[in-house]
């Protein structure tokens, strides 16, 4: 599998269709921070918008509203500056939804989607956008434009609490692996356990095809195990691979590209055929100036 490139690989350049492409949350950071001059992410954002078909992913906004959720009142006008970074190439052409849903869509895997959970990305992002604090966001605030007294709250500490738990099982599975002989499954076998995790059973071809399509999380994941062998490795300092093997779940979708400044990504993938998926933001720049091709 990490030797060839698949079928869904080669159609895609076949096709010729627009990539889809998202941003890594350190990306929005580095924006918003001045790390990326402004010509530079302008350059950049108007190619996004002109040349590819942007998405936001739902586990960059998770990251983004976790910052919001933890971080002191008086940065809430920083955090609301880096949504506007996230939206700034223009209206997405697709949020990407949670990993397992998007997986379960890309394949053709029976999987319900339970209707209580977010569904309207944007239209929370525009309401935390018009909150005038962090305190009236989790209190309520008047809601933009209507015409009654009516009041709308978002309440981002839930949804952190909901990431930290999850995080909180990352560290104990991991916290368990550390300092043993990593065992480094099948891409086969991977899969299959992937597919019980899912509540779904599948055949041979199945597991193939979900091996080739998750190349990427799976080769991240295998140095992951690889790096917790070292009994020094700061696992609860390193929670973020957790969101970062997850993000290249999207790379599923053959014409998905990942940018990112974030070096672990493309090491840690680069058995896969997708890592070549995965760009740095001055490879697009360079695509933005004419000089390379994205894909």
């Amino acid at each position: 599998m990490n030797g060839a490139v698949s079928h869904s690989e080669g159609l895609a350049t076949m096709i010729g269709a627009p990539p889809k492409t998202f941003l890594d949350t350190q990306i929005v950071s580095d924006v918003e921070r001045g790390y990326i001059g402004a010509d530079d992410w302008s350059h950049v954002s108007h190619y996004l918008k002109q040349a590819t078909r942007y998405c936001i992913s739902a586990l960059t906004i998770g990251e983004l509203l976790a910052g919001m959720a933890k971080g002191d009142s008086e940065y809430f006008e920083k955090h609301k500056r880096r949504l506007r970074v996230l939206l700034s190439p223009g209206p997405p052409a697709e949020v990407f939804d949670f990993i397992i849903y998007f997986v379960a869509r890309e394949l053709g895997l029976p999987v319900q989607r339970p209707a209580h959970l977010e569904d309207d990305f944007l239209n929370a992002i525009d309401l935390i956008l018009s909150a005038p604090s962090k305190e009236a966001l989790l209190d309520g605030f008047p809601l933009p434009g209507a015409d009654s007294d009516q009041t709308v709250r978002i309440r981002i500490d839930r949804f952190v609490k909901e990431m930290e738990e999850n995080r909180g099982g990352y560290t104990r599975v991991m916290g368990y692996r550390q300092g043993r002989i990593a065992i480094e499954v099948s891409p086969q076998l991977w899969a299959s356990k992937l597919l019980e995790f899912y509540g779904v059973s599948g055949s041979a071809d199945s597991i193939t095809d979900v091996a080739e399509r998750l190349s990427a999380t799976y080769e991240f994941e295998m140095a992951v195990n690889k790096l917790v062998q070292n009994p020094n490795f700061p696992v609860p300092r390193r929670t973020s691979d957790l969101v970062d093997g997850q993000q290249l779940c999207y790379l599923c979708n053959p014409n998905v590209v990942f940018i990112t400044n974030d070096s672990d990504f493309r090491t840690r993938a680069v058995k896969s055929p997708q890592a070549k998926r995965i760009k740095t933001f001055a490879e697009v720049l360079a695509c933005a100036e004419g000089k390379s091709p994205l894909l």
